[in-house]
């Protein structure tokens, strides 16, 4: 491991927990959503050299997944057959986080940071943070978008898009979510005391068709219903017992929410987290949701976020621990179908 790479897995053991080969045999059909039955691995073992990926989205045009990289600020493809391909180099000193892919306008849409390298040495740069956009078709970077630009509280994280093109992007190190409209403009949505953070605050993020966001907190399990028209209104989703540690989450086609959670915030001072998996439902327009499964012992170390494909929902464990305690270099990362 080089010298920088020490020092950012040192610091990383110090710092807040923010965010979130070939196939395995026993392969199982899984329902796309055409109605049509694709047949899928079960895991996809991946290689990529100390990438630790935190994020990953289905890319249909490619028919391969998408993720970051918490140490190198990469954005690669990867498929089926667990072979990773670099898309995008890093266009500077951060980690990319959130990904989502914008099918309708052509876009990838990319959180990226400097928060966790800043922990490890000092940077020419204020802190730096915000939405990376990619054209769909060539990978190229078309548009960086600065966002959180408030010192150490600059920590772009998650993001979704809505069905006019408009991003909202979270930050676990402070109370507000921005919205970035259409034409490239940000702006605070909203701040809510709810959304703070003792260590790590709101985490994953998906637009919801009928109209609104939701919004998990990692540190608290609390997941927030948020209305975006006119004055936007914050709610608390009612849920039979909170979901600590809930990093990324998915909205799947049939309405079910997938809420990816890790222990990787006990090193921070988040004690109740755990690898597990849990979807949920709601029959009341996200007011109240229960669990309808629960993967309690996710059968690979911190599990930070999920990818809905037409092969079933897939869930990634990139190693961000191994990144965060130093106890890497760890090449391979692991994708599994839950």
């Amino acid at each position: 491991m080089s010298r920088t790479a020490r020092r950012l897995s040192a610091a990383l053991a110090a710092a807040v927990v923010l965010a979130s080969a070939a196939p395995a045999a026993s392969a199982a059909p899984a329902a796309g959503s055409s109605g049509r039955w694709w047949t899928g691995p079960a895991t996809v073992a991946a290689r990529g050299t100390d990438l630790y990926p935190e994020s990953v989205a289905w890319d249909p045009t490619r028919r391969a997944f998408l993720v970051g990289s918490a140490q190198a600020g990469t954005l690669s493809t990867v498929g089926l057959d667990g072979t990773v391909r670099e898309l995008a180099p890093a266009f500077g000193m951060v980690s990319t986080l959130g990904i989502k892919v914008d099918l309708p306008r052509g876009r990838i849409l990319v959180a990226y940071s400097d928060f966790w390298i800043r922990q490890a040495m000092p940077l020419p740069q204020p802190p730096t943070s915000g939405i990376a956009v990619y054209d769909l078709v060539t990978g190229q970077l078309t548009q960086r978008i600065p966002l959180f630009e408030d010192g150490g509280a600059s920590f772009a994280n998650d993001l979704a898009v809505d069905d006019d093109g408009a991003v909202y992007v979270t930050n676990p190190a402070s109370a507000t979510i921005v919205r970035i409209d259409p034409d490239g403009h940000a702006a605070p949505l909203v701040t809510d005391p709810r959304l703070a953070p003792e260590v790590v605050g709101d985490n994953g993020i998906v637009w919801h068709p009928g109209g609104y966001l939701l919004v998990g907190h990692y540190e608290t399990g609390r997941l927030f219903r948020v209305t975006t028209a006119g004055t936007p209104e914050v709610t608390e989703v009612g849920l039979p017992a909170p979901l600590a540690g809930a990093d990324g989450i998915a909205l799947r086609p049939d309405g079910a929410l997938v809420v990816v959670r890790n222990a990787n915030g006990r090193i921070s001072g988040v004690p109740d987290g755990k690898d597990s998996v849990t979807v949920l439902r709601s029959y009341d327009g996200w007011r109240s949701a229960r669990p309808v499964r629960t993967a309690d012992r996710w059968p690979v170390e911190g599990p930070t976020a999920a990818a809905v494909t037409p092969y079933g929902t897939y869930v990634l464990s990139g190693h961000i621990l191994a990144l965060q305690t130093g106890h890497g270099p760890t090449p391979e990362f692991t994708l599994r179908r839950l």
